[in-house]
Parts: structure tokens; sequence; C-alpha cells
């Protein structure tokens, strides 16, 4: 019996059919073609028609938002990469409600020659940029019979989308022979290097760099390891954003601020009883933040030198708490700190009335560094495994490998890592 030309073969497209079209057939084209393979069961189909429905803007846009909720990873990570760089204000809306985090990946890795590293992203988004230090040392004796010596670092800088490198510069830190500068921080633009050590003459050097003219710009020098029975050997440093403003803590229990414009040691806080283990600074709102083995967490005014807040580090009073690690948020609206006993714990504190806000209780691993995202939205914590968490809604978003530090680029989308000689960038690939 001849065919019926009227009647659909088997692989001919139907409209309003249940099935999917055959992966060999001929399928409708257009806005139609698309919204039919993406109200398909088939995961296959719905990743098809994404790059599609992208082409018809606003309608189309549309079903790729809704596919940042698909059952499919896949086709949830597709719409992720169409939609990230649309500046339209419901698919920015949409980005920002989406967790690429869980998609992250590492790219590529940079292997380092020297045992301590700072890194930082400038705030264009482009450069990743590192002091290398603690390797080789050096030696120089001087005409008074007197020996000058120290170690050397590297400056580097990075493409961060490519992994090239763009520039490597050899300088000298004149520490002590054989010991290099433990403590490295850098501004959050980028643009200046702290890095603490001690010299020869058991005084403690502290140097600050400006990376953008590659020069030394300033030392801090002269005051002596020990003081009245107590060493002030640097135990951190911290830089304001725009790095005019250092803070540095010593074991002695006391934080040196230093204003580097004019400067000066403007302020030597005195208030904790034991050593300082992390120090934060946000010169926008004028507060430095410390924490120390006393089991105290206190907030200065910059402007004034005089304490505000006095917080205890653990609830109970027979706990031993150690806060390793502080953080403050980009607008210096909130504080968070890093508990490294057992069990660990993360709080987060409001600084407008100084009070607790809520508890986080990672996973595993220290909390011996914690940074924010440029917008606050995120916050990381690492020393362990990397955590990556929503401020606003207490999620963990994801988790990477152990690290020692973290740096987050200006859109949030690159986080990187390192520990010990190794660099790690990570992103959706």
């Amino acid at each position: 019996m001849p065919d019926n030309p009227n009647q659909p073969r088997e692989y001919d497209a139907v409209l309003g059919g249940q099935n999917p079209p055959p992966v060999d057939g001929v399928v409708l084209g257009g806005l139609s073609g698309a919204k039919q393979r993406f109200a398909s069961s088939d995961s296959d189909y719905r990743l098809l028609a994404l790059s599609q429905l992208i082409q018809h803007r606003h309608e189309g846009w549309d079903l790729v938002i809704q596919a940042l909720k698909d059952p499919s990873r896949r086709v949830q990570l597709a719409a992720y990469k169409l939609l990230r760089d649309i500046p339209e204000l419901k698919v920015k809306q949409a980005i920002l409600e989406f967790n690429p985090y869980r998609f992250f990946q590492c790219v590529y890795t940079i292997e380092l020659n020297r045992n301590n590293a700072a890194i930082a992203i400038h705030p264009d988004g482009k450069t990743l940029v590192c002091c290398d230090a603690g390797g080789s040392s050096y030696e120089e004796p001087q005409s008074d019979g007197s020996i000058v010596g120290g170690t050397y670092i590297d400056f580097k800088k990075w493409d961060l989308n490519t992994g090239r490198n763009l520039r490597t510069i050899n300088k000298k830190f004149g520490t002590k022979v054989n010991d290099y500068p433990k403590h490295l921080t850098f501004s959050a633009d980028a643009q200046t290097l702290a890095i603490g050590g001690s010299q020869h003459d058991n005084t403690i050097r502290t140097e600050i760099w400006n990376l953008n003219t590659e020069q030394l710009s300033y030392v801090i020098t002269g005051q002596p390891l020990w003081e009245n029975r107590k060493r002030n050997t640097i135990t951190s440093l911290a830089l304001s954003s725009d790095g005019k403003i250092l803070a540095i803590g010593n074991e002695a229990g006391n934080i040196l601020v230093w204003d580097l414009e004019i400067k000066q040691n403007i302020y030597t806080f005195k208030g904790h009883l034991k050593t300082i283990t992390s120090v934060a600074v946000n010169a926008d709102v004028n507060i430095l933040a410390s924490a120390s083995s006393d089991e105290t967490i206190k907030i200065w005014d910059l402007r004034t030198g005089s304490e505000i807040y006095t917080f205890k580090g653990y609830d109970s009073s027979d706990y031993n708490s150690t806060i390793a690690s502080l953080a403050i948020s980009p607008n210096g609206k909130t504080l968070i700190t890093g508990d490294d006993n057992l069990p660990r714990l993360l709080r987060i504190w409001d600084l407008s009335n100084g009070k607790e806000i809520y508890k986080l209780f990672p996973n595993s691993g220290e909390l011996s560094f914690l940074t924010f995202s440029a917008d606050g939205k995120i916050f990381v914590k690492c020393g362990g495994d990397i955590n990556i968490w929503n401020l606003q809604t207490q999620q963990l978003l994801a988790e990477f490998p152990y690290a020692t530090s973290v740096t987050i680029s200006p859109d949030g989308q690159t986080i990187v890592s390192y520990t010990r000689k190794l660099i790690q960038v990570w992103r959706v690939p």
C-alpha cells in the first residue's frame, strides 16, 4: 500500500508531540524550534536549545535564566556561561542569585621559587601580582667589620586570564642571613606591599613597596626585638585597601599603626595581654580590629586612637580560645573572626553595636585566613580547606583543597589560592 504523503514519518518533527526529535532528524528553526527543544525531557536537547535561545534577546533570555535552575548541572552551567557577560539588569540579578562556585575548577597552576608569598588581584581584574620571598640569602661585609645581609625576593605579575608571565623583578630584603621575612601583605588595590622581618642588629624591619613604581617607598626600622622583657617580633600585618594605613601586631600584645602618607607612627594600641594573632583595617570607616591569644578581640577607632569594643573570643569561660584570623567587610559593617581551636568556629559580628549576629561551624581545616569579596557578599576561609560562604544566607557555597591564603577577583568570577610554592587559579572553565 503506498505511503500517505501527509502522514508523519519516523524522523519528522511534529508540533505538539510529546517525544523529543531524534538526534539526526530535521527540527523546527527559529525561536519556536528552540522553545520546543528547551521543553524536551532530554537534557541534551535543552542544552542544544540554550545557544539558540540566547540569540533571541529578552524572550530567549527569560528561558535561559530558567535554565539556571534546570535539573541537569550541565544545563545550569551552560546557561550561566551564556548569561554571565550580559549587562541586562534582570540577567545580572539572576546571575547574582546563582552559585557558580559549585562549578569552579583549577584552570591553571603557577609554581614559585621560594617558600613564602603574598598574592593579590589588581582591581581591573586582569592582573595577578605576587611577592615570592624566603629563598636564598646574601651577605655583604661592611668597612667597619659588620655584616649586612638579607634574602632575595621576587615581584611577579601574570595575566590573570591566561597565566602568562608579564613581569618578574628581583629585589633584596634586608633581613638576617639564613632568615626570610615571614609576614607579607598586599593592599586591596594590589599597589602597596608590606614585608616584615628582623635584621642583624636584632631590630625589626618593615619595608613598604610601591608595586606601581616597583620601588621601595619606605622602611620602618629601629624597634628592638626585645623591650622590657617583652618580645616585639611581628606576628601580623594589615594594610588598608588604599595602602595608606599599616597595622603591625607583635608578640608583646601591641599594635603599631602607621600613616604611610606622612610616614609616622600615629598610634600604639596597648590593651591585649598576650600575642596579637591577627589585625584588620578598614580606613574608610576608621576601624581597626585586633585579635589576641588572650582570647579577646578589640575594635579601635582610628580617628581618636581609643578602644570601641572588646569581644570575648568564645562563649564559655572554661574554653581556651585562639582567634587566628579576622576580616572586616568592605563596607565596614561586619567583622568575621575565626577560632582555630576545636570545635573550629566562625563568628560574624555587627560592628555598629558590637553584637554577635550568628555562628558558623566549618567542616574541617584551620581558620588562619579570612577574606571578603569586593562587594562583601561572600567571604572565604582557608588555612585548611578553602570554604566559600554567602554572608547573608550563611550558605556554604563550595569547598576547594588546602590553601594558606586566597584572593578574589573584583567580579567574584576567579579565586586564586596559595600554599607553599604553588598558586592555583580557580574559575568556571
